[in-house]
């Protein structure tokens, strides 16, 4: 077994792009996942950022704004939002803080309406 910490005292400044206000720690890198532990301080970004890969943004306090490509939404804690390969996106902060995971793949899970439990949405 093996524990990795992260939250404040664990995180490191993130230097992504012209990211600004935010830390981050990286939680696990192997075998075709990365997971990061983000932080941002109220009125932060991160991005804007292209990643080659798919991803997913859990959000878990907090609130803010994303851009994936042409959408906009309003995004706060207890929800998660998939970032397709390719796709350039911008999450924002606008004076409150936000605290997520953020799990990047190297492989093409995509998620169907069919599949997520009960009480989830799609956004648009």
């Amino acid at each position: 077994m093996r524990v990795q910490r992260f939250g404040p005292g664990y995180r490191r400044p993130e230097q992504a792009g012209d990211s600004h206000g935010v830390t981050s720690a990286l939680l696990h890198a192997a075998s075709g996942v990365r997971v990061n532990e983000i932080a941002l301080a109220d009125r932060a970004a991160f991005g804007p950022l292209r990643n080659s890969s798919d991803a997913l943004l859990v959000v878990i306090e907090g609130g803010g704004w994303i851009a994936v490509a042409d959408e906009r939404q309003r995004v706060a804690a207890g929800e998660s939002i998939e970032i397709p390969a390719g796709a350039e996106r911008l999450l924002v902060t606008d004076g409150v803080p936000l605290r997520a995971i953020f799990i990047e793949f190297s492989f093409a899970p995509q998620l169907r309406q069919a599949d997520a439990p009960n009480g989830s949405q799609d956004k648009e």
